[in-house]
Parts: C-alpha cells; sequence; structure tokens
C-alpha cells in the first residue's frame, strides 16, 4: 500500500509516520523510486499498536520501541504454533475462566460508572459486549479494592497501576518468546500444555519470592545510607 492508504488504515498521519521510520518504531518500507515506496500490513499493525500504547497507557516512546522491539522475535503468535494451546491450558488453570456480571462485581465494591469506564480504558479488565468478566478479573478488582481501602494503590487509574500493566505486558512476552523458542518443532502438544501449566506456577510462586526479597533488600540499603549520612 502507498503512503496515503497507510494513513487511512492506521489513523496516523504521515509526518508521524516518517518520524516513527526515522526513530526505529517503524520498519523502512520497500522503495520501489526515489520518492515511492509501499507499506505492509506489518506497518499498519505496528502503527495501531503504538498509538494503543500511547491512548490507553500513557507511554512514552522509549518504552514502546523496547515493547516493540520484544515482539519482533515472537514467532509464537504464529497460528500454527500450538493452536489449541491457549483452549486447554485456560481450561486446566480455572477456576477463574467462569464469567461474572461486572455490574455485579462493582456494585459489591462501591466502583461509579465512571470509575467502571475507567478501569476498563486502563486495561485493569476486560468486559464482553455482555457486561461480564472472568472470575480471575474480579479477583484482581478485589484485590485493588484492598490496596485502595489501606490507602496503597488509587482506584486503578494512577500511575502505579498503569506501571503494573505495563510491566506485565511485557515480561508475558518475554516469557512466551521464550517458551515457544524451546518448544514448537520440539515436544508436542500436550507435551508443551503440561510445561506451560507447571511453569506459571513455579514462576508465580519465583517471582513473588524474587519481589519480596529485592524490596527488603531496597528497605535495608535505605536504612543503611541514612545512617551513613546520620
Amino acid at each position: 500500500m502507498r503512503m496515503r492508504e497507510l494513513e487511512t488504515a492506521s489513523g496516523v498521519g504521515r509526518e508521524t509516520i516518517r518520524y516513527y521510520i526515522r526513530e526505529g518504531l517503524l520498519p523502512e518500507p520497500l522503495r520501489t523510486g526515489r520518492n515511492a515506496a509501499v507499506y505492509s500490513k506489518d506497518h499498519v499493525d505496528r502503527l495501531r499498536t503504538i498509538k494503543r500504547l500511547q491512548e490507553e497507557r500513557f507511554l512514552p516512546l522509549a518504552v514502546i520501541r523496547t515493547l516493540l522491539d520484544a515482539d519482533d522475535s515472537e514467532r509464537w503468535r504464529e497460528p500454527q504454533a500450538f493452536p489449541l494451546l491457549d483452549t486447554l491450558l485456560a481450561a486446566r488453570l480455572g477456576p477463574g475462566s467462569e464469567r461474572i456480571a461486572y455490574a455485579e462485581v462493582a456494585a459489591q465494591l462501591g466502583l461509579s460508572a465512571e470509575q467502571r469506564a475507567q478501569i476498563e480504558r486502563d486495561g485493569v479488565v476486560h468486559a464482553d459486549g455482555d457486561g461480564m468478566i472472568t472470575a480471575r478479573d474480579a479477583a484482581i478488582l478485589r484485590l485493588m479494592d484492598e490496596l485502595d481501602r489501606i490507602g496503597f494503590a488509587g482506584d486503578g487509574s494512577d500511575g502505579l497501576m498503569r506501571f503494573y500493566l505495563t510491566f506485565i505486558d511485557w515480561i508475558t512476552a518475554q516469557e512466551i518468546g521464550v517458551f515457544f523458542e524451546r518448544t514448537v518443532g520440539q515436544v508436542g502438544e500436550a507435551k508443551a500444555l503440561d510445561m506451560a501449566e507447571r511453569g506459571i506456577a513455579i514462576v508465580n510462586e519465583l517471582l513473588s519470592l524474587m519481589r519480596t526479597r529485592a524490596l527488603l533488600q531496597k528497605l535495608r540499603d535505605r536504612r543503611r545510607v541514612a545512617n551513613d549520612n546520620g
């Protein structure tokens, strides 16, 4: 497609597109002449991703570039790689996939319509067209409510929750990329399913322990610096 078509398909203007290319956020197009270039669906997908990350997560371009560079190596997006893995893994990791009315959970937590809309915009929960969310999303909301009640996190629209969402997006992209790199063409789907199920539980526990250790260490370092300066 030509530049005009790319602008229409992506909703991004040509000057911004050219800037993204110069900054390495977009790949160079196929040059067919001195002033002519052809763009592909990959350009459209990347532009839409950049726009979404800016509008929904308010991420700076430097962070977006890191996320996009990670995505380049994600061959796991190819549908022929373990096509049933997501469905089978979701079934194994239940409960959590059953559906609950978002309005019901919001009422229990005292969320206003404006708060509900903001939480959806931030990507904290994903409500279907029928207003249903998963039990896992409901559990996330309840934990957020607990953080709010102790004065820790706010209502989900602040910078802390956006940081968590960005971190989760990034780390899971890395994990899935590594997982498929080590399994596709080497093990069958049943084996990959077992590995994924066990791996998720182990990594969840591992991250919890490592995060707690790091937090305690940083607090010790803080006290040590205060004592040294005293």
